[in-house]
Protein backbone atom coordinates (compact mmCIF):
# COMPACT_ATOMS: atom_id res chain seq x y z
CA UNK A 1 0.00 0.00 0.00
CA UNK A 2 1.24 3.47 -1.22
CA UNK A 3 1.43 6.45 1.51
CA UNK A 4 -0.82 8.82 1.07
CA UNK A 5 1.68 11.52 -1.04
CA UNK A 6 1.91 8.94 -3.22
CA UNK A 7 -1.54 8.86 -3.81
CA UNK A 8 -2.10 12.27 -3.75
CA UNK A 9 0.58 12.10 -6.64
CA UNK A 10 -1.11 9.84 -8.71
CA UNK A 11 -4.11 12.19 -8.24
CA UNK A 12 -2.89 15.05 -9.04
CA UNK A 13 -1.50 13.58 -12.25
CA UNK A 14 -4.84 12.81 -13.24
CA UNK A 15 -6.16 16.62 -12.78
CA UNK A 16 -7.26 18.25 -16.03
CA UNK A 17 -6.24 21.58 -16.97
CA UNK A 18 -8.38 23.80 -15.36
CA UNK A 19 -8.09 21.88 -11.80
CA UNK A 20 -4.30 22.53 -12.30
CA UNK A 21 -5.04 26.13 -12.84
CA UNK A 22 -7.18 26.35 -9.59
CA UNK A 23 -3.96 25.06 -7.73
CA UNK A 24 -2.46 28.53 -8.33
CA UNK A 25 -5.05 30.12 -5.99
CA UNK A 26 -3.55 30.63 -2.57
CA UNK A 27 -4.84 28.29 -0.25
CA UNK A 28 -6.44 26.45 -2.43
CA UNK A 29 -3.76 23.41 -2.90
CA UNK A 30 -3.55 22.70 0.76
CA UNK A 31 -8.20 23.01 0.77
CA UNK A 32 -7.78 20.33 -2.36
CA UNK A 33 -4.75 18.41 -0.91
CA UNK A 34 -6.87 17.90 2.79
CA UNK A 35 -9.95 17.10 0.89
CA UNK A 36 -8.22 14.78 -1.66
CA UNK A 37 -6.67 12.85 1.60
CA UNK A 38 -9.89 12.72 2.99
CA UNK A 39 -11.02 11.03 0.48
CA UNK A 40 -8.36 8.58 -0.19
CA UNK A 41 -8.86 7.51 3.55
CA UNK A 42 -12.73 6.82 2.98
CA UNK A 43 -11.84 4.63 0.01
CA UNK A 44 -9.10 3.16 2.06
CA UNK A 45 -11.59 2.06 4.70
CA UNK A 46 -14.36 0.93 2.23
CA UNK A 47 -12.28 -1.34 1.03
CA UNK A 48 -11.21 -2.59 4.54
CA UNK A 49 -15.23 -2.86 5.29
CA UNK A 50 -15.54 -4.77 2.04
CA UNK A 51 -12.53 -7.38 2.76
CA UNK A 52 -14.36 -7.75 6.36
CA UNK A 53 -18.08 -8.32 4.59
CA UNK A 54 -16.64 -10.77 2.08
CA UNK A 55 -16.16 -13.17 4.88
CA UNK A 56 -19.39 -13.30 6.39
CA UNK A 57 -20.03 -16.02 2.93
CA UNK A 58 -17.71 -17.95 4.96
CA UNK A 59 -19.67 -17.69 8.28
CA UNK A 60 -22.91 -18.92 6.62
CA UNK A 61 -20.96 -21.69 4.91
CA UNK A 62 -19.70 -23.04 8.58
CA UNK A 63 -23.25 -22.97 10.14
CA UNK A 64 -24.30 -24.46 6.53
CA UNK A 65 -21.62 -27.01 6.85
CA UNK A 66 -22.03 -27.84 10.47
CA UNK A 67 -26.10 -28.19 10.11
CA UNK A 68 -25.34 -30.59 7.35
CA UNK A 69 -23.35 -32.73 10.20
CA UNK A 70 -26.06 -32.35 12.80
CA UNK A 71 -23.19 -30.12 14.80
CA UNK A 72 -25.88 -27.21 14.64
CA UNK A 73 -25.75 -26.78 18.32
CA UNK A 74 -21.81 -25.29 17.60
CA UNK A 75 -23.66 -22.24 14.79
CA UNK A 76 -24.49 -20.02 17.81
CA UNK A 77 -20.53 -19.39 18.43
CA UNK A 78 -20.55 -18.55 14.79
CA UNK A 79 -23.37 -16.19 14.85
CA UNK A 80 -21.42 -14.24 17.50
CA UNK A 81 -18.66 -14.11 15.26
CA UNK A 82 -20.65 -13.25 12.51
CA UNK A 83 -22.34 -10.15 14.72
CA UNK A 84 -18.73 -9.40 15.57
CA UNK A 85 -17.74 -8.85 12.24
CA UNK A 86 -20.71 -6.82 10.84
CA UNK A 87 -20.00 -4.53 13.93
CA UNK A 88 -16.30 -3.89 12.44
CA UNK A 89 -17.74 -3.74 8.86
CA UNK A 90 -19.51 -0.69 10.62
CA UNK A 91 -17.30 1.21 12.27
CA UNK A 92 -14.77 1.18 9.27
CA UNK A 93 -17.82 2.47 7.28
CA UNK A 94 -19.09 4.79 9.79
CA UNK A 95 -16.17 6.53 10.99
CA UNK A 96 -15.33 10.17 10.77
CA UNK A 97 -13.50 11.20 7.48
CA UNK A 98 -11.34 13.37 9.80
CA UNK A 99 -13.35 16.49 8.65
CA UNK A 100 -13.02 20.18 10.07
CA UNK A 101 -15.39 23.06 9.53
CA UNK A 102 -14.72 26.61 9.07
CA UNK A 103 -16.22 26.70 13.28
CA UNK A 104 -14.68 23.36 14.62
CA UNK A 105 -12.52 23.94 18.11
CA UNK A 106 -10.11 21.33 16.83
CA UNK A 107 -8.83 21.36 13.18
CA UNK A 108 -7.35 18.96 11.75
CA UNK A 109 -4.46 19.57 9.58
CA UNK A 110 -2.60 17.58 6.74
CA UNK A 111 -0.04 16.09 9.02
CA UNK A 112 -2.93 14.05 11.11
CA UNK A 113 -4.98 12.93 8.07
CA UNK A 114 -1.72 11.63 6.91
CA UNK A 115 -1.25 9.87 10.30
CA UNK A 116 -4.85 8.53 9.78
CA UNK A 117 -4.52 6.87 6.35
CA UNK A 118 -0.98 5.36 7.47
CA UNK A 119 -3.27 3.74 10.63
CA UNK A 120 -6.01 2.85 8.38
CA UNK A 121 -3.25 1.37 6.39
CA UNK A 122 -1.74 -0.95 8.68
CA UNK A 123 -5.30 -2.53 9.46
CA UNK A 124 -5.05 -4.15 6.06
CA UNK A 125 -2.72 -7.03 7.59
CA UNK A 126 -5.44 -7.50 10.93
CA UNK A 127 -8.12 -7.72 7.93
CA UNK A 128 -6.14 -10.09 5.97
CA UNK A 129 -5.55 -12.43 9.21
CA UNK A 130 -8.97 -12.47 9.88
CA UNK A 131 -9.33 -13.42 6.14
CA UNK A 132 -7.43 -16.08 6.61
CA UNK A 133 -8.65 -17.57 9.71
CA UNK A 134 -12.34 -17.62 8.65
CA UNK A 135 -11.34 -19.53 5.84
CA UNK A 136 -9.54 -21.87 8.19
CA UNK A 137 -12.97 -22.27 10.28
CA UNK A 138 -14.90 -23.00 6.87
CA UNK A 139 -12.12 -25.27 5.80
CA UNK A 140 -12.33 -26.72 8.96
CA UNK A 141 -16.00 -27.76 8.80
CA UNK A 142 -16.05 -28.97 5.63
CA UNK A 143 -13.55 -31.46 6.86
CA UNK A 144 -15.13 -32.45 9.87
CA UNK A 145 -13.03 -31.40 12.63
CA UNK A 146 -12.86 -29.58 15.45
CA UNK A 147 -14.04 -25.72 15.14
CA UNK A 148 -14.01 -24.33 18.80
CA UNK A 149 -10.02 -23.41 18.50
CA UNK A 150 -9.98 -21.26 15.34
CA UNK A 151 -13.57 -19.97 16.49
CA UNK A 152 -11.98 -18.50 19.68
CA UNK A 153 -8.82 -17.20 17.32
CA UNK A 154 -11.31 -15.38 14.98
CA UNK A 155 -12.76 -13.91 17.82
CA UNK A 156 -10.00 -12.56 20.08
CA UNK A 157 -8.51 -11.45 16.01
CA UNK A 158 -12.03 -9.58 15.91
CA UNK A 159 -11.80 -8.21 19.07
CA UNK A 160 -8.24 -6.74 18.76
CA UNK A 161 -9.41 -5.09 15.64
CA UNK A 162 -12.21 -3.30 17.30
CA UNK A 163 -9.63 -1.88 20.17
CA UNK A 164 -7.22 -1.21 17.24
CA UNK A 165 -9.87 0.91 15.43
CA UNK A 166 -11.22 2.54 18.76
CA UNK A 167 -7.79 3.79 19.12
CA UNK A 168 -8.31 6.21 15.60
CA UNK A 169 -10.26 8.33 17.40
CA UNK A 170 -7.55 9.14 19.77
CA UNK A 171 -5.73 10.18 16.55
CA UNK A 172 -8.90 13.15 15.78
CA UNK A 173 -9.04 14.10 19.38
CA UNK A 174 -5.41 14.90 20.09
CA UNK A 175 -4.63 18.93 19.59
Amino acid sequence: MADLNQQLDAVKSKENFLEKITRIIPGYDGYVNRDNSRELDTILRNTLAARLDANQVKLKNVVLNLSQRGKLFESDSIDKLDKKLQLCVGKFKAAARGYSGAFDVVKVKEDKLNQLYQFDASLLNNVDVISESCTALENSSKANTEIKAETEKTSTLLDELVKMFDEREKILNTV
